[in-house]
């Protein structure tokens, strides 16, 4: 029973105390929001002896438990807008802003990502996140460039695409629909079956692989549709330092036009007719304009260049070549007399730009094409042979018109296959490529040709001039002899020994076997690499080498002597008068010699002046 004025008793909350996980589970925030409010509603005067019971309210009214890290709460923190844009929107305006570009590398990071994750997928390499920043910087390198490659600083331009990705798609277009189908059988010229050819070269330990010998065929199968081709022939691959050299001997179709060969360049023959000209022009010239003096130039005989060989002799064959099987093919040029005899003078390594200038002495002046089709002329004149009798000399040929002109040969129908017993013989192989004149061609054509009689009879000056009826001098030329050579069809019996041992050796390619089961294999010492396999009626010739004749000792040749200014001695050869010492004239001996010079031309000038008067009055009479 409550008394009256008592303060009423304050109320016992209604909550469970049981429930303090839901007022842990509150937010701080609330905790301060109620923390006023109770205060508020509280009486305002309290006995003070009384102690109020604890309740769980008063769990609420603890402090809130501040974070580890204060700045987690600060007020410049990204608040999002109460308006959210659409999602396209925000992604092209991010977009937009890493596109940015930069005032100093001119780049942006949104490209700049890009190449490295493009990188990053063809690579993979290991712990990506560890090389990130690596690959990062090494990108950025490359778009490093300057004026001058060789500045101090500066990055040498890289390869979008690794050259190996180049050849992987110049070989897929060769598996083109395009590429695989003709025109037909008559616009295709005949292609021999490699795939089966390169059984019998593995067999003499030659082998290119059967995946780049596939890619050969293919290759040649669209070279004989792009090109006026009637057949084609793997002749063989040279070496190079920096790339290779895959060689295919093609020959034209009757009737269709040649190509446009490459530009030469000025050859021997054209520097030394510009010297003759120049010295020439400035014969007779003690001094040149505004009173310059122009030095002597020493007098060249021109050299009358030789006619090259077109469709025949060593240009019967084209040539293309490529780097490597399923590469663009490249014609090269045809021989160049002066070229072949200044190629037999020099020996550069290739090093597979056909456009690379050879440096050497003595001058070869040309490019890499030039000599290298030099090379294959004299490598195919000397090791590309055939069994005895299989070619025959075609009887039905005229050849009247040319003197020198080489016979022509087919290939024998009633040729009789020789035994692999009988193939072992060196003496039943014969050179069927014509061989090759010191001067460079093989009909030999005569440098000093006589002159020729106009119509009145008299001989004709402009051959004296040209340097063909005679020299520099005026002197007759002496008549040049004809050069000779082995004649086609010869024997290799008849090659000469190298270095002491025969020039051909042959031998079985199994040992396991009797003759008869094994294919034959002949090899050329003179010229490493020369390769011929023959088994039954087949036989092919193949050439992998790097492309010069092995020479255990390669000697230049001398420079030639210093020119003498003149001849000293009793005796000495020359035209030059003797040369003797003198002492220096005196003063009255030189004023003596003026005026003797003096008085001399006064009596000339006087005797010039009566045959004047005389013609005078002759003509008035």
């Amino acid at each position: 029973m409550e008394e009256e004025g008592a303060p009423a008793a304050p109320e016992q909350p209604t909550e469970p105390s049981a429930a303090p996980e839901d007022a842990a589970a509150a937010a701080p925030v609330e905790a301060e929001q109620a923390e006023p409010v109770r205060a508020a509603e509280a009486p305002a005067t309290e006995p003070k002896d009384e102690v109020e019971p604890a309740t769980p309210v008063e769990v609420h009214k603890a402090q809130p438990v501040q974070p580890a890290h204060p700045f987690l709460n600060r007020k410049d923190a990204y608040i999002k807008p109460d308006t959210q844009l659409p999602e396209d929107s925000e992604l092209a305006l991010a977009k937009a802003f890493l596109m940015s570009q930069s005032d100093k590398s001119n780049m942006n990071l949104y490209d700049h990502l890009t190449e490295v994750v493009m990188h990053i997928l063809e690579t993979r390499p290991n712990n990506v996140v560890d090389a990130f920043e690596r690959i990062s910087a090494d990108i950025k390198r490359t778009h490093f460039h300057v004026d001058k490659p060789t500045a101090p600083g500066a990055f040498k331009k890289v390869h979008d695409v690794h050259p190996a990705s180049e050849v992987e798609a110049a070989q897929v277009k060769l598996f083109e629909r395009s590429s695989l189908d003709g025109g037909g059988d008559d616009a295709e010229g005949e292609i021999p079956d490699i795939m089966d050819l390169a059984n019998l070269w593995e067999w003499a330990g030659v082998s290119f692989g059967k995946e780049e010998i596939f890619m050969l065929f293919l290759s040649l199968k669209r070279l004989v549709t792009e090109k006026p081709l009637a057949s084609v022939r793997l002749w063989g691959k040279i070496f190079g330092t920096h790339a290779n050299y895959i060689i295919i001997e093609a020959e034209l179709k009757e009737g269709s036009e040649d190509e446009e060969e490459p530009v030469e360049e000025p050859g021997p023959e054209a520097e030394a007719g510009e010297d003759a000209q120049a010295g020439q022009d400035s014969e007779n010239r003690e001094g040149g304009e505004d009173g310059q003096v122009q030095y002597p130039k020493k007098k060249v005989k021109p050299v009358v260049p030789l006619p090259k060989e077109t469709r025949a002799g060593v240009n019967k064959y084209v040539y293309y070549v490529c780097n490597f099987a399923g590469g663009a093919w490249s014609r090269l040029p045809d021989v160049i007399p002066e070229k072949l005899q200044a190629s037999r003078r020099i020996r550069k390594l290739f090093t597979g730009d056909l456009k690379r200038q050879i440096v050497s002495y003595p001058p070869f002046n040309g490019t890499e094409a030039q000599y290298l089709r030099c090379q294959i002329a004299r490598i195919a004149a000397a090791t590309v042979v055939s069994p005895a009798g299989y070619y025959a000399f075609d009887q039905e040929e005229e050849n009247e018109d040319e003197e020198n002109a080489s016979p022509s040969i087919i290939i024998n129908p009633e040729y009789e296959a020789h035994s692999n017993e009988a193939l072992l013989e060196i003496s039943n192989w014969v050179h069927h490529t014509p061989y090759i004149l010191p001067q460079g061609r093989v009909t030999w054509e005569n440098p000093n040709p006589p002159k020729e009689e106009n119509e009145d009879g008299n001989e004709d000056d402009e051959g004296s001039e040209n340097g063909s009826g005679k020299d520099g001098d005026g002197e007759e030329e002496p008549e040049a002899e004809p050069e000779t050579g082995p004649p086609i069809l010869s024997p290799l019996t008849g090659d000469e020994e190298h270095d002491g041992m025969a020039c051909w050796v042959s031998r079985m390619c199994s040992t396991l076997s009797s003759a008869k089961f094994s294919p034959i294999l002949l090899r050329c010492t003179r010229w490493p690499g020369a390769t011929v396999v023959s088994y039954n009626e087949k036989f092919a010739n193949i050439y992998v080498g790097d492309g010069h004749k092995d020479q255990t000792r390669f000697v230049p040749p001398p420079l030639p002597e210093l020119q003498k200014e003149y001849a000293t001695g009793e005796g000495a050869a020359g035209n030059v008068e003797f040369i003797t010492e003198q002492n220096d004239p005196s003063l009255a001996e030189e004023t003596a010699f003026e005026e003797e010079r003096r008085a001399r031309e006064e009596e000339q000038q006087e005797e010039s002046d009566d045959e004047g008067r005389g013609e005078e009055d002759g003509s008035d009479d």
